[in-house]
């Protein structure tokens, strides 16, 4: 069985703010819930071994004010750069690693987490909590067993949102 944790970025500047939409680096409040998720990760229990991280600026920062505590290997794809769901999917699923941590965007990170957390048939208040805004350093861990997304068999393993953040 693998660990799949689904990072969304932290809070970052306004677009008018940076050269360009790849640019926007996070506020002193993004760099804050980026350590604070970090920390309810290893709280947790996770121990992500692989960093799988979109090239913008923003989940750059996310990934090293967030997961500067992990032993991991980090690799910044392009192909994250506002992925759909599906290509979140497949990034996981072609690597190799044990605990994969993925920090990308939404609408693609929270759909893929509502996506799982619909195949665990979890009633949890965890899972109903996930169900639907998925905030900026909010994440989700799953257990995942099999390799196709349909037979994925998920186990929500835990979740974290930032409290009282609306973004």
């Amino acid at each position: 069985m693998r660990t799949l944790i689904l990072l969304r970025h932290a809070k970052a500047v306004r677009a008018h703010e940076a050269d360009s939409d790849e640019a926007r680096g996070l506020t002193g409040r993004g760099r804050r819930d980026s350590a604070a998720a970090g920390a309810a990760i290893a709280e947790a229990g996770l121990k992500p071994t692989l960093a799988l991280v979109s090239t913008s600026e923003r989940t750059r920062q996310t990934a090293e004010h967030g997961l500067a505590n992990f032993a991991l290997e980090t690799r910044f794809e392009d192909a994250l750069y506002h992925a759909a769901p599906e290509s979140i999917w497949d990034a996981f699923a072609a690597s190799d690693a044990e605990s994969v941590v993925i920090v990308g965007h939404n609408p693609g990170i929270g759909e893929l987490v509502s996506m799982l957390v619909h195949q665990a048939h979890d009633g949890s208040k965890l899972a109903r909590d996930l169900g639907g805004h998925f905030p900026t350093a909010a994440f989700a861990a799953f257990e995942i067993k099999g390799d196709l997304m349909r037979a994925a068999g998920p186990r929500l393993l835990a979740a974290w949102k930032p409290r009282d953040k609306d973004d």
